[in-house]
C-alpha cells in the first residue's frame, strides 16, 4: 500500500498540473481513503465500548478514544481489512491517473 501511494505522490508531482489541482487530488484521495477506513473501523469496534463513550461524552477524552481505536485493532483483523480496500482504492487511483495521461 505504501509503495502505490508513494507512487501515486511521484505521479501527480511530476505532472506539469497546477498546484491547486495538484491539492485538489490529494484532498481527493484522502478523502476516498479515509471514506474506506472510517466504516471499517465502526465495523470492528467493542460495541459496549462505543456505547458507553456515546452515552457519556463526558467519558471521551484523548485516552479514551486511543483505547477505543487500539482495542479495535488489537487482533489484526480490522487492518487486514483495511488493507486490501486501501490497495484496491489505491489501485482505482493508478488507474484514473493513467487515463488522465498522468503515468
Amino acid at each position: 500500500m505504501e509503495d502505490k501511494l508513494r507512487q501515486i505522490v511521484t505521479k501527480i508531482e511530476a505532472s506539469k498540473l497546477p498546484d491547486n489541482d495538484k491539492e485538489e487530488l490529494y484532498a481527493t484521495i484522502s478523502e476516498g481513503l479515509q471514506a474506506t477506513v472510517w466504516p471499517i473501523l465502526l465495523k470492528y469496534m467493542p460495541k459496549e465500548e462505543l456505547k458507553d463513550l456515546a452515552d457519556n461524552p463526558s467519558k471521551v477524552t484523548v485516552e479514551s478514544y486511543a483505547k477505543l481505536i487500539e482495542d479495535t485493532i488489537k487482533d489484526g483483523q480490522a487492518l487486514k481489512e483495511i488493507d486490501g480496500l486501501m490497495n484496491d482504492v489505491l489501485s482505482e487511483v493508478e488507474k484514473a491517473l493513467a487515463q488522465e495521461g498522468l503515468q
